[in-house]
């Protein structure tokens, strides 16, 4: 139990190092199941010095809580990982199971790609708690069964992929592994074991509190037009035509949606009513992907909205797209967030 103690604070440090460098926050949940590669483990006491062979596949169920902040990643993590024995050398008719029950504090690193598919890379540190039920040791009848915590330790690579801005499913492999295991025999002695396991797990991460989705695209509102005063009552002056309007996009798409048709139809009508010689159409992106992957972005949402006026009427040639990336956001935000208000195409009219 000292060991675990120690483990567990050891895990705490690794979570506040990480807190130390939060630029943003986000509580999440997981969980994964998958299937276990066992190599061959010895093991050994008074009497005994042998290796145990283990069936080809194990089975392991994990749950995760974490907290993000941007990139990096530090959570809490249970695990149980279970496999038969399929032989244990100089033994007849060998046979029993190995469990282990873990608790991690893993620290992880997410890299950005500007697309839904995020990979990682991860370390942890713990205590696992290994036991044997049935484990024939020689062919005398001695059997091992219980066991005790050891200090555990695991590497993980994986990759995500966001379904939407709270909901990703996950695959990664991990390798984990104890220090040798005290394990109780029926005689009384104790004998050492080693434990490690190669994992392939699939699974899913839900992050509560995530940016709501795009708001819908309005125009820009049009200032109020000046009294004019008349000596004799004439009509109510007519407001003038918006000369801004913003078209709002979805994350790391550039595709005018209908809400966003609606508006660049506005445009178009406030053009070819003031017969202007010039429009001006400003792409934008939010700060997730690398700078020139956001700045061909950007271009491609001008050339998408520029391709809606022509379609209602604005002459081609009187369209200018210029794309900005993510170096002029409406909302500043650290680099990696998802911001959908800065997932946009400014149309500025003269």
């Amino acid at each position: 139990m000292r060991i675990l103690t120690g483990i567990l604070a050891a895990g705490l440090v690794v979570s506040g190092a990480a807190m130390a460098q939060a630029q943003s926050s986000g509580w999440y949940i997981g969980a994964e199941g998958g299937i276990n590669f066992h190599p061959d483990a010895d093991i050994s006491g008074p009497g005994v010095n042998r290796s145990v062979e283990f069936d080809d596949i194990g089975y392991g169920i994990l749950g995760q809580g974490g907290y993000s902040f941007g990139q990096i990643r530090a959570e809490a993590e249970l695990g149980w990982r279970t496999v038969g024995v399929e032989n244990v050398t100089g033994v007849t008719a060998s046979d029993g199971d190995i469990d282990a029950y873990s608790l991690m504090a893993n620290l992880y690193y997410d890299i950005p790609t500007g697309t839904a598919f995020t990979p990682y890379i991860g370390a942890g540190v713990g205590g696992a708690y290994v036991s044997a039920e049935d484990l024939r040791l020689n062919n005398a009848g001695l059997v091992a069964d219980g066991g005790d915590w050891a200090f555990a330790y695991q590497g993980i690579a994986g990759v995500a992929y966001a379904i939407n801005n709270n909901l990703s499913l996950k695959a990664d492999y991990r390798y984990f592994a104890t220090t040798d295991v005290g394990i109780e025999a029926s005689n009384g002695a104790d004998y050492d074991m080693e434990y490690a396991a190669h994992s392939v797990m699939v699974g899913f991460t839900y992050k509560f509190g995530q940016p709501a989705p795009a708001p819908t695209p309005v125009a820009a509102p049009a200032p109020a037009p000046a009294p004019v005063p008349a000596p004799a009552p004439k009509a109510a002056p007519v407001a003038p035509m918006p000369k801004s309007f913003i078209v709002f996009f979805d994350f790391d798409k550039a595709n005018v949606t209908s809400e966003a048709t609606s508006i660049v139809q506005k445009a178009a009508a406030s053009a070819k009513q003031g017969n202007v010689a010039r429009v001006e159409l400003v792409g934008h992106a939010d700060r997730v992907g690398s700078d020139k992957y956001n700045l061909a972005l950007s271009e491609k949402r001008a050339q998408a909205v520029k391709d809606e006026l022509v379609r209602q009427g604005v002459p081609a040639n009187a369209i200018v797209t210029v794309a900005r990336g993510e170096s002029a956001p409406l909302i500043s935000t650290p680099d990696g967030i998802r911001e959908p208000q800065n997932r946009r195409v400014e149309i500025v009219l003269p």
